[in-house]
C-alpha cells in the first residue's frame, strides 16, 4: 500500500512537470529528459507509468478534461453569461493548458490529435447543455448551439491567447486583477446581450427602439432635453422650472 501511495505521488509530480514542458515546449517539442528533470526521478519512471510520451500527453489532457466535465456536471443549469465570466477566470488560472491547444494549432504535420475522441465528447457535452437550456427558453430559440459554443470559447479565451493585443489596446496585463475584473464586466455585459430574446410584439420592438436610441444619447444632451427650454406660444423660448 506504501508502495503504491508512493507511485501514485510519482505520477502526479511526473504529470505537473509535463504540464509545465508541454506548455513550454508543444508536444512535438517537450523531451522526456527534460520532464524527468522537472519531476525529479529518472527518465525511465515516465516510461513505466505511461508508456509513452503520447501516453503522459493523454493522461495531462484527460487530467484537465475531467476537471472541466466535472465543473458541467455540477453546475448542469448554469446560465451562458455566468459559464462566459466563469470560463475565462478558470483559463486565468490555467494558462498552460491554452499553450498546449495552441502549440497544436501550430503544428502543420497533420498528426491525429492525441485524445481526439475523449475531446469531441467534452465538447459535445457542452453543446448538449446549451441544447437543454434552449429547450429550457434560457437561450434564444434561434439559436445556433454549435456556433453559440464557439464564440464562447473565443470570448473566454481570446485575451490569454493574444495578450499582446489586449496589452495594446488597454495598457493592462490581461492576467492583471484590473483588467481580469473589466473583462469579466464585459463578458457579463455581452452575454446578457446576446442571449436576450429578441422583442416580438410592436410595443415591444419600439420600446427596444427607444432604448437603443437613448442609449447612444450623451447624457449632457439628454439633460438638456428632459431639463432644458420649450418654446412658448408665440415662438419665444420659455424655461421649465
Amino acid at each position: 500500500m506504501p508502495q503504491q501511495r508512493d507511485l501514485n505521488r510519482t505520477r502526479e509530480r511526473i504529470m505537473a512537470a509535463a504540464q509545465k514542458e508541454f506548455a513550454a515546449s508543444g508536444f512535438a517539442g517537450a523531451r522526456t529528459d527534460a520532464i524527468a528533470r522537472r519531476a525529479r526521478v529518472n527518465e525511465r519512471m515516465i516510461f513505466y507509468c505511461f508508456d509513452s510520451k503520447e501516453g503522459l500527453y493523454r493522461a495531462v489532457l484527460a487530467q484537465k478534461l475531467d476537471a472541466k466535465a466535472g465543473m458541467i456536471e455540477s453546475s448542469p443549469d448554469e446560465d451562458f453569461t455566468s459559464s462566459l465570466v466563469n470560463g475565462f477566470e478558470s483559463n486565468c488560472t490555467d494558462t498552460d493548458s491554452l499553450r498546449m491547444w495552441q502549440w497544436e494549432a501550430l503544428d502543420r504535420s497533420k498528426r491525429k490529435l492525441v485524445a481526439e475522441e475523449e475531446r469531441r465528447g467534452y465538447f459535445q457535452a457542452e453543446v448538449a447543455r446549451w441544447r437543454r437550456a434552449k429547450a429550457r427558453g434560457t437561450l434564444p430559440p434561434d439559436a445556433d448551439v454549435e456556433m453559440l459554443l464557439l464564440v464562447s470559447a473565443a470570448l473566454r479565451t481570446f485575451p490569454l491567447a493574444l495578450p499582446q493585443v489586449a496589452s495594446l489596446v488597454t495598457g493592462m496585463d490581461p492576467l492583471s486583477p484590473e483588467f481580469r475584473q473589466k473583462w469579466s464586466a464585459c463578458l457579463e455585459w455581452i452575454g446578457q446581450r446576446l442571449v436576450a430574446a429578441p422583442p416580438t410584439s410592436g410595443d415591444e420592438l419600439e420600446r427596444a427602439k427607444a432604448d437603443d436610441q437613448a442609449e447612444q444619447i450623451p447624457e449632457p444632451i439628454k439633460t438638456r432635453q428632459q431639463h432644458g427650454a420649450t418654446r412658448g406660444p408665440a415662438g419665444g423660448v420659455k424655461a421649465q422650472v
